[in-house]
């Protein structure tokens, strides 16, 4: 299921505020990107949606910033095909009955959920414990849904609920190993740079949710709105 190699960390600095964790880095294409999620790639629609959109509107430059992938290997598909195979499907409904819902991609997330125990959840550990950043920013769904089994969470948060807190009473963190982080969960692109619903929660909750965090992280009085 997986191939050879790996896409290196994303660093842009010293140190970091923010992590960026994507999914995997397979793509459809035989080329295999240097960096997690092709961050060394400036043309790159991700590098444009994460850069542009995502760190402008939270006011963190790109000095700040880490990236790595939930399960950062090459599948030799798609982990949503590899996933639909009957046999692979069966296994993985049998071995995770646990994780399951009404709506999503299920079987998505457990063929990640797998990979993620297995050994992404040690090394996801290791840089956030190295680099400690603060606040950790997931992209997509089956990311989240991950995220919310392996660290315990409450089954029953949704993406839109994750941030809504940040423009709330509270923040919305987890428990990464030793780290505490601030968790924004976030669509992916090309979701969240085109689906016009995506669009406006990002135009209207990012500068929220950075004056919130600046507040944080300053340990100063909190004014968020």
């Amino acid at each position: 299921m997986i191939e050879r190699g790996s896409p290196e960390l994303f660093r842009g600095g010293k140190s970091a505020d923010l992590l960026f964790l994507g999914q995997d880095p397979t793509i459809v294409s035989p080329r295999h990107v240097p960096f997690v999620l092709d961050l060394g790639n400036p043309t790159g629609q991700l590098y444009k949606y994460m850069f542009g959109k995502v760190c402008k509107g939270l006011g963190i430059p790109k000095s700040r910033i880490l990236a790595w992938n939930l399960v950062n290997r090459y599948f030799i598909d798609k982990p949503r095909k590899l996933a639909a195979d009957p046999q692979v499907e069966t296994h993985l409904i049998h071995r995770y009955s646990q994780l399951s819902g009404d709506k999503g991609d299920w079987n998505t997330v457990r063929f990640l959920y797998h990979y993620f125990a297995g050994f992404g959840k040690q090394e996801l550990e290791y840089v956030v414990d190295k680099y400690s950043p603060r606040l950790l920013v997931s992209f997509g769904e089956p990311v989240f849904r991950v995220l919310r089994y392996a660290y315990a969470l409450p089954q029953g948060v949704t993406m839109s609920e994750n941030l809504a807190d940040f423009c709330c009473d509270h923040s919305f963190t987890i428990n990464v190993g030793d780290k505490e982080l601030f968790w924004l969960a976030l669509p992916h692109e090309p979701t969240g740079d085109r689906n016009p619903h995506y669009k406006k929660v990002l135009a209207e909750k990012l500068p929220v949710v950075r004056r919130q965090l600046a507040a944080e992280l300053t340990g100063k009085p909190k004014h968020w709105r």
